[in-house]
């Protein structure tokens, strides 16, 4: 009878098989990265401010007083007509001639 004895490799740990069949070695397990990139939002936020600057024009705008005043003329000399009549009133013709104030 054969005794098969089995090969150990470091901490590898097989089984015994047929001498026709190598003892399988494990070796660490390493990675391999595939990246891929995902799109991500990132808000860019830009505040403004509306500044309403007003200014002011001096526009001239004019404003009037009145003021009412009387006084009194030289004496005028009454003639015919042209005196005070009923209707409390000045008779014909008043205003037509020159005026003695002025």
């Amino acid at each position: 009878m054969m005794m098969h004895h089995g090969h150990h490799h470091g901490h590898c740990h097989g089984q015994v098989m047929p001498m026709s069949q190598a003892e399988a070695v494990v070796c660490p397990t390493q990675y391999r990265c595939h990246n891929s990139f995902i799109p991500r939002e990132v808000p860019y936020i830009h505040p403004f401010v509306n500044v309403n600057v007003q200014h002011y024009v001096d526009v001239p705008r004019h404003y009037y007083t009145e003021l009412n005043e009387t006084v009194m003329g030289p004496p005028v000399q009454a003639r015919p007509g042209f005196g005070p009549t009923m209707g409390g009133g000045f008779g014909r013709g008043f205003g037509r001639g020159r005026r003695p104030w002025r």
